[in-house]
C-alpha cells in the first residue's frame, strides 16, 4: 500500500501546480490533505520516482523481504548518488542497487542508515561535509515555560551535537538499581538535569555581573522554618516552589540574610554563609567516598552535601551529614 501510495504522489507531482491546489510542492499538498507529516510525503514522492531505477527492491518490498523504511533510505540513496556531477572528467559513481538490496534484507532501518551514509560519503564527501554544515546551522533550542515556571523543550541537534549530548547524558541516565522505577525518557531528563547542576556547582561558566551563575531562591525566614501559613519560596528563572523544596536546596548553598523593614526598606544585608563549611563537607566527603543512596555510584564530585535533619532545626554537624547526588 505504501509503494501504490508513493506512485500516486509521483503522478500528483507531474501534473503540474494546478493541481496541487495552491500548495508550493505535490509534499505540501500530501502532507495537508492526506494528513501526514513531511517526511513521509518526501518519502513517497523520492520512492515513486526512483522506483524504476529499483525494480528489484520494488519486488523484495511486496515479498516482505525488506520494509518500506528500507526502500526509502535506498531510494534517498539513489537519489543522492544520481545527482553526482562529473569532476575533472571522472564520471560520477554509479548506484549498485543489488549490493544495497543484499544488505537491506539482513540490516535493521538504523544500521542500513549508515551504510547509505557511508556509501553517500564515498560518493562525493565535499557534498556530504556541506550538508553536515548544514545541519549545524539548523540547531535549535525553545524553551517555553508554563505559567508555573516549568519548561518544554524542543529542539534539533545535528549528528554531531546529539552524539555529544547521548554521550553525556548516557552514564547518567542508567538504571539505579534493581528497583528502579523511572521511564527511560524520565531518567534522560533527570541526567540533563544533574549535568546542569554539576556544570553550576563547579564553577565552570563565564561569570555574570561579577559572579557565576547559579540557581538563585528567595524564601522568607517563616519558609525555610517551615511554619505554617508561609508563603511560597521563589525560584529565580523559575517561580513558586514549595517550602520543603526550598530546605533542600538550601542544604548544599550559599545563605544570605537579608532583613526588611515594616516598608519593605531593606534595612540589613548579611555576608553569604556557606551551609555547611568547607571543612565539614571534606570529611564528609572523605568518609562516604560517594553518593550513599542504595545503587547510586556517583562520585563525591557529583554529589552534594544533604542534612538527614533539615538544618533549620536540625544540626550541621558530620554525624547530621550525607553525601547524595
Amino acid at each position: 500500500m505504501e509503494l501504490q501510495f508513493s506512485g500516486m504522489v509521483t503522478e500528483l507531482a507531474g501534473c503540474g501546480e494546478d493541481e496541487w491546489e495552491g500548495h508550493p510542492s505535490p509534499t505540501s499538498w500530501v502532507k495537508e490533505e492526506c494528513r501526514t507529516t513531511g517526511t513521509v510525503a518526501w518519502n513517497a514522492l523520492v520512492v515513486g520516482k526512483q522506483a524504476v531505477r529499483m525494480p528489484a527492491s520494488a519486488r523484495a518490498l511486496r515479498d516482505g523481504q525488506i520494509g518500506f523504511s528500507h526502500l526509502a533510505l535506498m531510494a534517498r540513496t539513489a537519489e543522492w548518488i544520481g545527482g553526482l556531477p562529473t569532476v575533472a572528467g571522472v564520471p560520477a559513481p554509479e548506484f549498485d542497487e543489488s549490493a544495497l538490496l543484499a544488505r537491506a534484507r539482513i540490516r535493521l532501518v538504523a544500521q542500513l542508515r549508515r551504510e547509505c551514509a557511508h556509501l553517500r560519503h564515498a560518493g562525493d564527501p565535499r557534498r556530504f561535509l556541506t550538508e553536515q554544515v548544514e545541519e549545524v546551522e539548523a540547531r535549535f533550542l525553545e524553551l517555553k515555560a508554563t505559567e508555573g515556571g516549568a519548561l518544554f523543550l524542543h529542539g534539533y541537534l545535528d549528528t554531531e551535537g546529539g552524539a555529544t549530548l547521548r554521550t553525556a547524558l548516557e552514564p547518567l541516565a542508567r538504571p539505579a538499581g534493581a528497583g528502579e522505577e523511572r521511564s527511560r525518557e524520565r531518567r534522560f531528563a533527570d541526567a540533563l538535569v544533574e549535568l546542569a547542576s554539576h556544570a553550576l556547582d563547579n564553577g565552570a561558566l563565564p561569570q555574570h555581573a561579577g559572579q557565576r551563575p547559579h540557581l538563585q531562591v528567595t524564601a522568607t525566614l517563616a519558609t525555610v522554618r517551615g511554619e505554617l501559613g508561609a508563603p511560597a519560596a521563589e525560584l529565580e528563572l523559575g517561580g513558586p516552589i514549595a517550602a520543603e523544596t526550598a530546605r533542600r536546596l538550601s542544604c548544599d548553598a550559599g545563605v544570605t540574610r537579608v532583613v526588611f523593614g515594616a516598608d519593605s526598606t531593606v534595612l540589613d544585608v548579611g555576608r553569604a554563609t556557606r551551609v555547611p563549611a568547607t571543612a565539614t563537607r571534606r570529611a564528609v566527603h572523605a568518609r562516604d567516598r560517594g553518593c550513599v543512596w542504595p545503587g547510586c555510584h556517583r562520585p563525591v564530585s557529583w554529589g552534594e552535601v544533604h542534612h538527614l535533619t533539615h538544618w533549620g532545626p536540625g544540626s550541621t554537624d558530620l554525624a547530621n551529614l550525607v553525601a547524595i547526588c
